[in-house]
Parts: structure tokens; C-alpha cells; sequence
């Protein structure tokens, strides 16, 4: 089992289907695959390797679904950012779990020089945002168009998939690492009526 499974399925088998709507902007399970694929390219041109932590601090959108698939597309591990703590709590989580290159959106650019200076460790900024990018920051969309589609990783079964932090409220956040086994397995329920296996919105 791995997170990118059901995108190389769905490619396969309704390739011209609509995979995500956001705004104005539609995508095809081909056209999302090749994002990823090119992403994933992105991330490794600027330095990402195997095991590597990707961090992402953005609202929902469909570059926060090309994130979360690009990155173990690439080898690396995902560490989604709570977009509800505090500045010293966002910089904790980058530090504690080595984050190296982030992902934010125009809603948290305002963020990123306090950042930056709490956590110097952060190499690459990638502006996920429509608006201009903040200095200092590549851009996503210019990325995408430029870097060249990687293969996948094929990264899965008990390797890590991602570092997801807690809430903190008895003390500092911990990082919880879960596989790509684990994610997956959570994504399948059993239906208390029927027991019998009712799929989620986790997988294409």
C-alpha cells in the first residue's frame, strides 16, 4: 500500500475524469499526475532526498492535494502545518522535525521572515499562493511549468509517509510518524450496519 496508489489507478482508468475542482481551475487525473510527477521533480532539483521532510502551511486548495502526493512521489515525508498555531509553534515543528523546504500560501506570506528567522535551517520557501511570491520564494506555478516529471518513488507499505503534529496543549507539539500502511488502513472503516468495507474521501 502506497498513498500515490490510487492516482496511478485512476490515471489508468479514467484518466479524463475531473480529479479536482478549485475556483475556476478543473483538473484531470492526467493532468494532476503530471503536476505531481513535475513536483516531484521541483522537489528534488532543490535538493530533496529520500526521507526528507516537506513541509506544507497553506488553506485547502488543489496544490495542497498535488503536495500531498508529490511529495512521498518524490521519496520524501510530508509534515502538513497546523495552520492554527502561533508563529514559535510553526518554527518548533519545522525545527523538530528538520523540514528543509515549505510549501505556504498567500495566507501565511506574512509569516515567513518570522519564520525564517526562528528556524534557519529552512533552505527553500515555495509560494503555493495565486498572488506574487514573497521574496526569497520560488514559485509554485513556475516550478511546475519548468522542473521535469520525476518517476515515483513508489515509496509505501511500512516506510514513513509523514510526521503529523499534536495539538500541544500539556506542552510542546509531538511529531507522530505514521506509514504509508498506517494512513491507508485509516482511510478504510467498516460500516456499523453492514461491516463491510465503506471507502473515504482519502483515496481517488
Amino acid at each position: 500500500m502506497y498513498l500515490t496508489q490510487g492516482l496511478h489507478r485512476a490515471v489508468q482508468q479514467r484518466p479524463d475524469e475531473i480529479m479536482t475542482i478549485f475556483g475556476q481551475r478543473r483538473r484531470t487525473f492526467r493532468e494532476a499526475a503530471d503536476r505531481v510527477a513535475r513536483l516531484a521533480g521541483a522537489l528534488r532539483a532543490v535538493g530533496v532526498g529520500d526521507g526528507d521532510r516537506v513541509a506544507m502551511l497553506s488553506l485547502n486548495s488543489d496544490r495542497y492535494s498535488e503536495y500531498l502526493l508529490a511529495v512521498p512521489w518524490a521519496g520524501a515525508v510530508l509534515n502538513p502545518v497546523n495552520t492554527r498555531w502561533a508563529t514559535a509553534e510553526i518554527a518548533y515543528s519545522l525545527r523538530d522535525s528538520d523540514s528543509r523546504v515549505l510549501l505556504a500560501d498567500d495566507a501565511f506570506g506574512p509569516m515567513l521572515p518570522a519564520l525564517r528567522a526562528a528556524f534557519p535551517g529552512l533552505a527553500t520557501v515555495i509560494h503555493a499562493g495565486d498572488g506574487p511570491a514573497p521574496s526569497g520564494a520560488l514559485d509554485y506555478e513556475d516550478l511546475i511549468a519548468t522542473a521535469k516529471p520525476v518517476a515515483d518513488a513508489h515509496r509505501g507499505g511500512s516506510e514513513l509517509a509523514g510526521v503529523f503534529y499534536t495539538g500541544g496543549t500539556t506542552g510542546f507539539p509531538k511529531g507522530v510518524m505514521l506509514s504509508h500502511d498506517n494512513l491507508g488502513i485509516s482511510c478504510w472503516r467498516r460500516s456499523p450496519s453492514t461491516a463491510s468495507p465503506t471507502r473515504c474521501s482519502c483515496r481517488p
